[in-house]
């Protein structure tokens, strides 16, 4: 059975972590693979890809894995205070692939409390964040992304030409469009926990 824990511990690796204190509310926008396995709940794709982040697990992002580093690394040096996580629902539950399986959503957050430099295998340092309480929602209480996912060159929309970082304004935006709605973190945790128990 795979871990759900990360491979680089945040422990023992050299530094504690860091108050962070954001500077603004803007935020930082990040792309996550699907789970192909998933049903209930867009969870990250630990299957196929073996994808380590985000680790709503413990509310860090890029101790497991380096991800997006440039613009990690911008948010924290320019203040930022979330990161929004977001996809495209790839799960094997046939109502939520037909309505959200061609959308670019929103489906969590984390607001920054924590940051920390992770050794990396090149040898060099990482940035990493953590979360005091990460917040992840089911599809249909998702965020659709309609204007800032561009499209290629081919027409279609792509993650990729997603804008990285968002102003104030789209930020507040999107977290009052979180406030009523419940946060499924545990669910998130639980339903990633079967799926790699039932592959094991």
């Amino acid at each position: 059975m795979k871990n759900i824990n990360c491979n680089t511990s945040s422990k023992g690796n050299g530094k504690g972590w860091n108050r962070y204190t954001p500077k603004n509310c803007r935020s930082y926008l990040d792309w996550y693979y699907c789970e192909p396995e998933s049903n209930e709940f867009p969870l990250r794709d630990i299957t196929k890809k073996d994808k380590g982040e985000p680790h709503y697990e413990d509310g860090t992002f890029n101790v497991c894995n380096s991800c997006n580093q440039r613009y990690l690394k911008k948010a924290v040096n320019d203040g930022e205070r979330y990161i929004f996580f977001f996809t495209k629902y790839f799960g094997r539950n046939e109502v939520l692939k037909k309505r959200f399986g061609k959308k670019y959503c929103i489906t969590g957050y984390f607001e920054i409390s924590e940051w920390k430099e992770v050794p990396d295998r090149k040898k060099e340092t990482r940035y990493a964040i953590k979360s005091k309480k990460p917040c992840f929602y089911r599809m249909e209480d998702s965020y659709e992304l309609k204007k800032i996912v561009r499209r290629d060159k081919h027409g279609k929309l792509n993650a990729r030409y997603a804008k990285k970082h968002l102003n104030v304004e789209m930020t507040e935006k999107i977290i009052e469009h979180f406030k009523k709605k419940k946060n499924r973190t545990s669910d998130y945790k639980k339903e990633t926990s079967n799926i790699l128990m039932s592959v094991s």
